[in-house]
């Protein structure tokens, strides 16, 4: 459901560009600024999430979805949107902080990276159905009957958040104990795997977003595509990196090494994106890379959040070690959208942007292996 929130604005910025007047890096923040909240406060929204509770938090940040949703879809100026978006960012935050403390506390060690890695896979998937779904409400209510619709459901999603985890149903996760949350921080914040794993997490974000936001824009404008096929085109893509996360878990589970597998999603992505958006190559080429992309990419996100639990010093600090995770990610998602236009913008238009790229992933490549040497030496698997 958080991601649903993320995926209905590309399919969208076309027609909120005309209908509110957004610039090209207006609407690129538009695409991003659900990230604000988490590259500021990613690693406190963990810490809270491990005092207040997990259930609480998730509730909390699935209602807070609903309701800036309903006021967006009210939006008459791109400030009012954006102001939306913020308090959205927020929401968002709050559930990507509390599943994963949900998820430790309800799977034994040895099916721990399985359940991971199909974590990892909400990005992705959320995302799909959003590219999918938003063109044909948008045909029949506008982008406005778009907002309100990720508004009902997610008021649906809280109802059976709050149904399947009641006391009855799911096992008790503790509350931390009375520390308070900045003295966790010290625990969590001072190892250098889960800060390693946030900055890779950025370069991944920062590209992965920056492709998936701009896609259907590049069908529609530079291919000829009808807004609905690139749409479906875009959620075929994107689709593809929800099978990655899915494989990384199962190759996790089988014993492959974190590294190995962030490094292998560098190196593809940085191949892949030497094609996506350069105008020399055939056009038949571009969506098979886009997927390749994708694909590939998709192994980071379960590696990573799977590594949360093994790198966080206890159970009861796994949303905090996450929260450190989630504000490279968000840093990366937030950058990523508005540094794809400053691209386009000013370096030759589309095909500009594989620097960008490049850049990320040869910086991936060279944290994946220093994570690896830390990992060996804490004897982390």
């Amino acid at each position: 459901m958080a991601a649903i929130q993320v995926g209905k604005v590309p399919p969208l910025i076309t027609a909120l560009q005309a209908e509110l007047g957004l610039s090209l890096i207006a609407a690129g923040w538009l695409a991003s600024l659900f990230n604000l909240t988490g590259a500021l406060f990613g690693v406190m929204g963990g810490a809270t999430a491990d005092k207040l509770g997990a259930r609480r938090v998730m509730m909390a940040g699935l209602g807070g979805m609903a309701l800036a949703g309903l006021a967006g879809a009210m939006a008459t100026n791109p400030i009012w949107l954006l102001t939306c978006r913020v308090i959205e960012s927020v929401a968002i935050l709050s559930c990507v902080v509390a599943a994963p403390r949900l998820i430790a506390a309800a799977t034994a060690l040895p099916q721990r990276n399985l359940a991971m890695g199909a974590w990892g896979s909400f990005m992705p998937i959320g995302m799909a159905l959003a590219i999918l779904g938003a063109p044909p409400i948008a045909a029949q209510f506008g982008w406005q009957g778009v907002w309100v619709a990720a508004a009902i459901s997610a008021v649906l999603c809280l109802l059976a958040v709050a149904w399947i985890t009641g006391p009855r149903r799911w096992p008790q996760v503790p509350v931390a104990a009375a520390a308070l949350p900045w003295r966790n921080l010290g625990q969590a914040v001072w190892r250098p795997g889960p800060v390693l794993m946030s900055l890779c997490f950025a370069l991944y974000a920062l590209q992965f977003f920056a492709v998936a936001s701009w896609l259907p824009t590049y069908l529609t404008e530079v291919l000829g595509y009808t807004s609905a096929r690139a749409g479906v085109a875009t959620a075929i893509v994107v689709a593809g990196n929800a099978l990655g996360n899915l494989v990384a878990g199962w190759l996790l589970h089988l014993g492959a090494r974190r590294w190995w597998l962030l490094l292998v999603a560098f190196i593809a992505m940085l191949l892949c994106a030497a094609g996506i958006f350069t105008p020399g190559v055939p056009e038949v080429w571009k969506l098979p890379l886009a997927f390749a992309f994708n694909l590939f990419g998709g192994l980071l996100p379960a590696a990573v959040l799977a590594g949360t639990a093994a790198h966080a010093p206890s159970l009861a600090m796994v949303g905090t070690v996450n929260g450190i995770v989630v504000q490279g990610a968000n840093i990366g998602s937030l950058t990523g959208p508005p540094a794809m236009a400053f691209m386009i913008a000013g370096f030759g238009g589309w095909a500009g942007t594989y620097w960008l790229m490049a850049v990320c992933s040869v910086l991936g490549v060279g944290l994946a292996v220093w994570l690896g040497v830390v990992e060996r030496r804490l004897g982390i698997s």
